[in-house]
């Protein structure tokens, strides 16, 4: 998972950022807190319920965390990020209820994974060229790995034919993924799937037995936290951050 949260933190800071905090109740344990902003009214407004061994936040979105070794949950959270900062990790594994809105498809996973495999296909691809070529001039591997001036100038000698396959592969992949025309909207989980196993392309002049075609993208991370579990997450720490300076200046 994600563990860079400083985008959905930052524009969590910008929502709530004259926020303010209202007591609904407080006995002990027993709390409801609101926070919302007073020019704003209920926009970017999230409210924290409490008891023992519970927590709901409720964010537009809504988790029941529970677990039985914390009476208090504020005290949970508190202790298990530093200040300011956020567990998801752990915290998502607190979930009761709300579980299917923790992660969710995200795209921008799935276009890393493809640029990280067209990379690596296009690597490959050079190597085998640079071998093919080696062979011709009676070069063995051993040669070719343990001299990098024979490297060099065997890619030199393949180098347009390999950035011409790369240049097809690469225009084929925008096409049939990300172009405007493409059959397939990848936004939603189902279609990303169903592009990446249909997925089939041969480069012109390609002497290959296969084309290529996304083998193991079953084993690809493509789920992410869901913005709604990563702002409820922010709404948390930084209520209570909130009741915690109110409970100060209380009892200065």
């Amino acid at each position: 998972m994600s563990t860079d949260y400083s985008a959905s933190a930052a524009r969590f800071t910008r929502e709530t950022v004259d926020h303010e905090m209202t007591v609904e109740h407080e006995d002990g344990l027993y709390r409801h807190l609101k926070f919302m902003s007073r020019e704003n009214g209920s926009y970017g407004s999230f409210q924290l319920i409490t008891w023992p061994y519970n927590l709901v936040v409720k964010t537009g979105w809504t988790f029941h965390f529970d677990i039985d070794a914390t009476p208090d949950m504020f005290e949970l959270f508190r202790r298990t990020a530093q200040t300011g900062q956020i567990n998801p990790g752990y915290w998502s594994e607190k979930v009761r209820a709300g579980r299917d809105e923790v992660e969710g498809f995200n795209p921008d996973l799935l276009k890393g994974e493809v640029a990280s495999t067209i990379a690596q296909w296009m690597r490959d691809d050079l190597d085998d060229r640079i071998a093919k070529q080696a062979k011709t001039f009676g070069y063995t591997l051993k040669e070719v790995g343990e001299t990098p001036e024979i490297r060099r100038e065997l890619a030199r000698q393949v180098r347009s034919k390999w950035m011409n396959a790369n240049r097809q592969l690469r225009e084929a992949v925008e096409g049939h993924f990300f172009s405007d025309m493409a059959d397939y909207n990848i936004e939603y989980e189902s279609e990303a799937h169903r592009a990446l196993h249909d997925f089939s392309f041969r480069p012109d002049g390609s002497d290959s037995e296969y084309p290529y075609y996304f083998a193991d993208w079953h084993e690809w991370r493509l789920k992410d936290y869901t913005p709604g579990f990563l702002r409820s997450c922010h709404a948390i720490r930084h209520g209570i951050d909130m009741y915690n300076a109110a409970r100060k200046q209380v009892a200065a």
